[in-house]
């Protein structure tokens, strides 16, 4: 049984509907990448996985959401008060805004530890924890306020409170985004390490493809609400099959490659509710048919374990 089951999941704001059949498996032990543009539904779906979206306005109009075979969207307060922080974390994506400006940062990671593992909200643990998330001098970080933290500092001190309850999966929803490119490859890094080492699941929302090569095992691209590709992380990105993933690739830079500009998928991400009715990529797919703007692609498997919402991807 996987560690984490979405299956058809539909999440409606009012009458519309922002999440449209989203379905995911996470494993024990495994990194899957969420990716696509800001307004996707990427950051809906995650915040649905320990049901932390406010209802109303959100409503969970259907599917199911299985964590460690539990029901999540049948649960009781109760327990999914122990399902929050005891089996599944979040880090998101601006620990300045995350972090409680007026505490020292020891004191929050405490606050945490208290809730989910009482016995060992110690001074001891506490500094392990900042060992672990690789800041230097835990012994006078401790008594910091967040901002006399740097930008990345600040993310490990998110994660170090995350992983306080020692979740069996981490969520970290665009933990990179407010951070100069050589942080990210930091917080990157931190996270391959600390998979490595814990065991944990990782579910990883980005909007950069280039991101996501070391560290994930699984990929899965999601666009105006719905998955388009899902697959093994180095076949996708080495052979991308559906138009927008392929978009995706090529609009990351890549070193020693020369380019005069990179190449920009046209238009935006259509908004909150004004779906194209055929294939909701057509009006910005540059290889699109006569029949995409009334066709409404179901997910195709391929090889393997790839799905692909594109009936012309073999073409």
């Amino acid at each position: 049984m996987a560690l984490l089951e979405i299956s058809n999941l539909q999440i409606d704001f009012g009458a519309t509907r922002a999440v449209d059949g989203v379905s995911l498996a996470i494993e024990e032990g495994e990194c899957l990448c969420l990716v696509g543009e800001s307004g996707c539904g990427k950051s809906v779906t995650a915040l649905s996985i320990a049901r932390l979206l406010a209802t109303p306005p959100a409503r969970y109009a259907g599917g199911e959401i299985l964590l460690q075979g539990r029901p999540v969207l049948r649960l009781s307060q109760r327990d999914l008060a122990r399902l929050r922080g005891g089996v599944v974390s979040y880090v998101f994506q601006d620990p300045a805004t995350s972090l409680n400006p007026v505490m020292r940062v020891g004191a929050q990671i405490r606050e945490s530890l208290q809730l989910h593992r009482p016995a060992h909200a110690t001074d001891a643990e506490i500094l392990r924890l900042l060992r672990l998330v690789g800041i230097p001098a835990p012994e006078s970080r401790v008594r910091d306020y967040p901002h006399q933290l740097s930008g990345g500092m600040q993310q490990r001190v998110m994660i170090a409170m995350a992983l306080a309850s020692e979740p069996k999966l981490l969520v970290a929803d665009e933990p990179t985004t407010a951070l100069d490119v050589t942080i990210q490859a930091q917080i990157i890094e931190l996270l391959r390490e600390l998979q490595g080492r814990l065991g944990m699941s990782i579910l990883l929302i980005t909007h950069n493809l280039g991101l996501v090569g070391d560290l994930a095992h699984r990929v899965a691209v999601m666009y105006a609400g719905q998955i388009v590709e899902t697959g093994a992380a180095d076949e996708l990105l080495r052979r991308p099959r559906h138009p927008y993933t392929q978009a995706l690739i090529r609009s990351v830079p890549e070193i020693g490659r020369e380019r005069k500009r990179l190449q920009a998928i046209p238009g935006t991400v259509p908004s909150l509710g004004n779906w194209p009715s055929g294939c909701r990529f057509a009006p910005r797919c540059p290889v699109a048919r006569p029949e995409c703007p009334t066709l409404q692609p179901q997910l195709l498997p391929l090889s393997g374990d790839r799905l692909v919402r594109c009936p012309f991807s073999e073409a």
